[in-house]
């Protein structure tokens, strides 16, 4: 894992989720169980990740339930990052 990005990363997804929703979250958040972002809120996100930083999600990938957390989509992008 990229460990110098992943503060950054993790603070990139908590200001988008905070964008969308008045809820406090954290790095353990689950926005898809929790509901905090809709489907559309999800996909923007997800492309916003990938622009902002240069990473790119197969759609299988999206599938994996630890992308439902905060921390293990930003692990996820720190990973691809460090590949």
């Amino acid at each position: 894992m990229n460990n110098e990005q992943y503060p950054h990363v993790v603070e990139t997804i908590l200001d988008y989720i905070a964008q969308h929703c008045e809820v406090s979250v954290d790095d353990n958040s689950n926005f898809v169980a929790e509901g905090l972002l809709d489907s559309f809120a999800i996909l923007s996100l997800i492309m916003m990740l990938e622009s902002e930083f240069n990473v790119k999600f197969k759609p299988i990938e999206l599938a994996n339930p630890q992308l439902q957390l905060v921390k293990g989509l930003a692990q996820s992008v720190c990973d691809k990052l460090s590949s």
